[in-house]
């Protein structure tokens, strides 16, 4: 068992008995914990214990009522009534992910418990089949986001069945408040019982102020602490390597993230796994749409190189299943492109390297993001920490505590190159131990699942190429996701120019930089004063920031970037937009996009831009500009000559066999939401 483990079930069978008011017991418990150290089971199996002694005195009791002291038929109604209408276990998880996660584990400890079930509750899925689910079975042990519950405990007529709840169980509870939902966990405690009657488990891995607040209000007053995590600890894991990297200009960003996890896939031949962080959805859905082309020209695994990509504008139901491949993916070569919604609780088992690029929200998230490698003691994972340059005062002044050493970019090209030289040495030196595949791939379906494979090109080669290949590839972006991307990292970085001590006109320009200097536009976007100014900007030297403009109130059909004029709007000022001022929209405010962004597609958003037929990629799913019919094999960038001899013309279903699981997925999840007009091609 894990610390935190022994101390908790070392506490049974008390800890899992009836409340009996004339014995003094051990109930209610604070425990401080890291993520990451077993907790749920921890939490769960006094939960099932108690679940269990329940309903056995539940059937003792009707007995006991009939005036018998046996009839089988009696206590096994009365048992089965008890589980049907009287919730057991309520646990509150701050994310869907971890209530998800947590919902499995518990599936699995009761799997030889005839008829134990557990319901689950969380926004972004449909109401309605999670209370027709409700209504099919028992209620042994509830898992439920705090929004959802609320929601249902005051609209939908359950509150009757939580009257009576044995154990009362708040996970992450300093995720919680810093979640804010303070207000949420108060409402739903009313429709519980009161202490000493209901039992409560408060597992946190801090214990601020806020958090000993909570605990006064829902713990007895002589509940136990349990404290696991050693007073000399690190703020993360101690044997975990942390490096930083702040970037001499916005041009090393992608360079050097991409060198980042050539690193990984050569140091962890056969078994990388990559998580790498981004501040917001927009930037996330551009980054993972660069990657899945990127990996295939710039990564040793190349095109073996699986993509995930999950943030909160996917449906539930698509995070879920990303989640779910990208936790038994064995291909060897797999990287999750993802927003914070995977930052925390989340367990993705193998994580050998967690990339974060700008300044995280602040040191706890800092934590919980590197808390996604090296889990529950393992030995291997490292975390990199990427930084443009005016983003530096996070280290200065944030992650003073955090044992981070500095990263040069040239130092880590030196060691890219070392290692891609040695492996064309030696290949099957890098993945000794490891088990391949050698098998061709007869479903691309299920590649991720299929093992690891030697890399396929010669990896010095493709380590001196990735800046021409990069160059080239970024031709093809398309300027208004760069542009909606900014919208959102001004929206973000605005907010924090006091935790960065910088002004926010040096973030303003230092955000525009990157817009020619990462993602290759010739001019920065214009940015209006009216969206600087709804961001907090308002040092009055806002109007003409970023260009000019021959006079304040253009009319309706003067163009400019966008085409339109630059004051008029339906509800806010700054470009045209439909909803939001700030850049023209289409449903969203920022920049008009094809609502997910990435690279302008045929139909679906992300990719490059295509004709429907030829080229290399699907129809649906982008990929470089190509002419209708042939193209080389592996299409190649918007310029290049390519043969066109009959026996090298790729078909549509030819075409379509070879895209990934997780790019088929991408495709899937997009179809199923409504599609914005696309801005034609050039």
């Amino acid at each position: 068992m894990t610390p935190v483990q022994d101390a908790v079930l070392s506490l049974l069978p008390e800890l899992a008995y009836p409340h009996d008011p004339s014995a003094k017991q051990t109930r209610d418990l604070l425990v401080k914990a890291k993520t990451g150290t077993g907790k749920t089971v921890a939490f769960l199996v006094p939960a099932i214990e108690a679940r269990l002694n329940a309903i056995e005195a539940a059937g003792k009791k009707a007995l006991a009522d009939a005036g018998v002291t046996s009839d089988k038929d009696i206590e096994t109604r009365a048992r089965r009534v008890f589980a049907k209408n009287q919730v057991g276990t309520l646990i509150i998880s701050p994310t869907r992910e971890l209530a998800t996660q947590i919902a499995n584990e518990a599936i699995k400890l009761t799997h030889w418990h005839k008829d134990f079930e557990v319901r689950l509750f969380f926004g972004g899925a449909s109401k309605r089949e999670q209370m027709r689910d409700w209504q099919r079975g028992r209620r042994d042990i509830v898992v439920a986001t705090p929004g959802r519950l609320r929601d249902v405990l005051e609209n939908e007529g359950i509150r009757e069945a939580f009257k009576n709840t044995q154990l009362f169980v708040l996970d992450e509870a300093d995720t919680l408040l810093a979640m804010g939902f303070r207000d949420e966990i108060d409402a739903i405690k009313e429709y519980l019982p009161e202490v000493p009657e209901r039992q409560t488990f408060m597992f946190s891995a801090t214990l601020s102020k806020p958090i000993q607040q909570v605990a006064r209000s829902v713990l007895a007053r002589d509940h136990h602490y349990i404290d696991v995590v050693p007073k000399d600890d690190s703020p993360v894991h101690a044997h975990i390597p942390q490096y930083h990297t702040v970037l001499p200009s916005a041009e090393d960003q992608v360079p050097h993230i991409l060198r980042l996890v050539a690193h990984d896939q050569l140091i962890n031949a056969g078994r990388s796994k990559v998580i790498i962080f981004l501040n917001t959805t927009k930037q996330t859905q551009l980054f993972a749409t660069l990657f899945r082309e990127l990996a295939k020209v710039t990564l040793p695994a190349a095109r073996n190189t699986q993509i995930y990509e999950i943030h909160s504008k996917r449906p539930q139901e698509g995070r879920t299943n990303t989640s779910n491949m990208f936790r038994k993916d064995e291909g060897g070569a797999s990287i999750l492109v993802t927003s914070d919604v995977s930052a925390r609780g989340v367990d993705y088992p193998g994580v050998t390297r967690v990339i974060q690029v700008g300044m995280p929200g602040g040191t706890e998230q800092y934590i919980h993001r590197v808390g996604r490698t090296g889990r529950a003691g393992t030995t291997t994972g490292r975390g990199d920490l990427v930084l443009l340059p005016w983003e530096i005062g996070f280290v200065s002044w944030q992650l003073t505590d955090v044992p981070l050493k500095p990263l040069p970019t040239n130092e880590l090209t030196s060691q890219v190159s070392e290692l891609a030289a040695k492996y064309d040495a030696n290949p099957e030196e890098f993945f000794k131990g490891i088990k391949l595949n050698d098998k061709p791939h007869h479903d691309p379906r299920r590649r991720f699942n299929t093992g690891p494979r030697l890399y396929p090109n010669t990896q010095a080669k493709t380590h001196e190429e990735l800046p021409s290949k990069l160059a080239a590839l970024l031709e093809n972006v398309d300027e208004d996701a760069i542009k909606e991307t900014l919208g959102s990292l001004l929206g973000y970085y605005l907010a924090k120019a006091p935790e960065l001590r910088v002004q926010k006109e040096v973030i303003v320009q230092g955000l525009k930089d990157w817009t020619t200097g990462a993602m290759g536009l010739p001019t920065p976007p214009y940015i209006s004063a009216a969206l600087l100014e709804r961001l907090g900007y308002k040092d009055g030297r806002t109007r003409n920031f970023g260009g000019e403009r021959k006079r304040s109130f253009p009319s309706r059909n003067e163009s400019h970037w966008m085409g339109r004029g630059s004051t008029k709007g339906r509800e806010g000022g700054g470009f045209q937009g439909e909803r939001e001022g700030g850049f023209r929209a289409d449903r969203e405010g920022g920049f008009r996009a094809g609502r997910e962004g990435g690279f302008r597609g045929d139909r679906e958003g992300g990719g490059f831009r295509a004709p429907r037929e030829g080229g290399f990629r699907a129809p649906r799913e982008g990929g470089f500009r190509a002419p209708r019919e042939g193209g080389d094999r592996e299409g190649g960038f918007h310029g290049q000559p390519r043969l066109r001899t009959a026996a090298i013309r790729t078909s549509t279903s030819t075409v379509a066999s070879r895209i990934s699981t997780a790019e088929a997925h991408a495709a899937s999840d997009a179809r199923s939401r409504p599609i914005a007009p696309m801005r034609g091609g050039r």
